[in-house]
């Protein structure tokens, strides 16, 4: 491997880190302020940031291809679910199962 590769895994290694720690150490300090409110909110946006990241491409190609139903039938299988028991495992089990099932 290339010296640059190295580097760029030493880099994102060092900064996946920082974000870890970072916020350990500035409650280990006793600031006693509560974290800011939309943190609460940034799992689930960066989630679904990387959801559409992931599905939209899926999505085109399935319509170019004219394999939308297993598509459609899996993503509506896990939204459903997802609505329904707010379980992120068990609609991607749900939706995975769908897609399955509408091969």
């Amino acid at each position: 491997m290339s010296a640059a590769l190295w580097l760029a895994f030493a880099l994102i290694g060092a900064l996946t880190y920082l974000t870890r720690v970072l916020p350990l150490l500035s409650r280990r300090r006793g600031s006693g302020a509560p974290p800011p409110a939309w943190l609460d909110a940034l799992g689930p946006c960066i989630l679904a940031a990387i959801a559409v990241a992931v599905l939209l491409p899926e999505a085109r190609a399935a319509l170019a291809a004219d394999a939308w139903r297993p598509f459609a039938l899996g993503s509506a299988a896990a939204a459903a679910l997802m609505l329904w028991r707010r379980d992120a495992g068990l609609a991607t089990l749900a939706g995975v199962a769908a897609y399955w099932l509408a091969i």
